[in-house]
């Protein structure tokens, strides 16, 4: 394990890391060098669950570490990354909808992303409202985050600190550029948002003219990072934590949507064929209504959201400036 020991110390004596192991192309299986090797991790301050380590192998041993450790085999935009190949677009879709409302789905938060998904709602800034679908979305850059929170918060103010296995702050994220912000922004979450799209939500809840729609968040706090393992595959770990400078943490509690959905098989558009005469033509805007209410239908998160915006803008002025 000489190796793979060397990498090991100059990784725990680097500092700034929440959990982490590493070695390099020698087995651990050993009962002397599993033990010797655990004690490691543990006389640098990580916590380690012998009893599992010990029966589950290189598995065993990386969710002694990290409960919620992620292994499979590399994704060639994961790999990309790490060689500075230009980022994967995380968006997934755009969608100009009627009634002067958009639709943006992404699937999380990873570097560059956030440019990315800003000049998407830039383009969009002219619309009454957007619908921002972070549900299912993760991701690990908090330089992101601090992008994005200029959708509300001013600049430069303090968002989170980073802090590694000894509770010590390592930096503090704050809010980066300026953005006017767009009259209304829904953000629709559930109990698979989190990383660093968690971090987004929480970040944003609350403030001005945003609002939470779904189910809670996962609530968890760590950032995790991509780590090779000797048969090819990679463990993507913690190893950094993020607590919000109000104190306020999600940590296992998840973030509160505003508005409380539960997914549903119907919609309740069910009606909607049957209350209109096929022997009459629709009006443009009836024709467009009846389009956005098909679009969103079987999606019950996505439709209250809509009905939500469209309440708010026929009240008028909700979020405006």
């Amino acid at each position: 394990m000489k190796a793979g020991w060397q990498t090991l110390q100059r990784v725990l004596l680097g500092g700034g890391l929440w959990l982490i192991v590493g070695w390099q192309g020698s087995p651990v299986a050993r009962a002397g060098s599993l033990d010797e090797f655990l004690s490691c991790l543990e006389t640098n301050g990580v916590l380690v669950d012998r009893e599992r380590a010990v029966r589950g192998g290189i598995r065993g041993i990386l969710q002694s570490i990290d409960p919620a450790v992620v292994i499979s085999y590399a994704k060639p935009s994961l790999m990309e990354s790490m060689t500075g190949a230009p980022p994967v677009s995380v968006v997934q879709a755009v969608e100009l909808w009627s009634e002067n409302l958009a639709y943006l789905k992404v699937s999380g938060l990873e570097p560059g992303s956030g440019e990315e998904i800003m000049a998407h709602l830039k383009s969009l800034s002219t619309r009454w409202g957007v619908l921002l679908d972070l549900r299912g979305a993760r991701g690990e850059d908090l330089d992101s985050v601090s992008l994005l929170a200029s959708l509300a918060r001013g600049k430069n103010e303090p968002l989170f600190f980073i802090i590694d296995n000894r509770g010590i702050v390592l930096a503090t994220n704050t809010v980066t550029g300026c953005f006017a912000r767009i009259p209304l922004l829904m953000l629709l979450i559930d109990q698979e948002t989190c990383g660093a799209s968690e971090a987004l939500a929480l970040v944003l809840k609350g403030r001005a003219g945003v609002l939470l729609l779904g189910a809670v968040t996962r609530g968890d706090p760590y950032l995790r990072t991509g780590l090779p393992l000797p048969d090819g595959r990679m463990a993507k770990i913690a190893t950094q934590k993020w607590v919000p400078v109000s104190g306020k943490t999600c940590e296992n509690i998840g973030v509160s949507p505003d508005i409380m959905v539960e997914a549903a098989t119907s919609s309740g558009n069910d009606s909607l064929s049957r209350t209109n005469n096929h022997d009459r033509a629709l009006s443009l805007k009836s024709d467009a209504d009846r389009d956005l209410m098909m679009r969103v239908e079987g999606d019950a998160v996505l439709q209250r959201a809509t009905d939500i915006l469209l309440g708010l803008q026929a009240v008028g002025g909700y979020g405006r400036e």
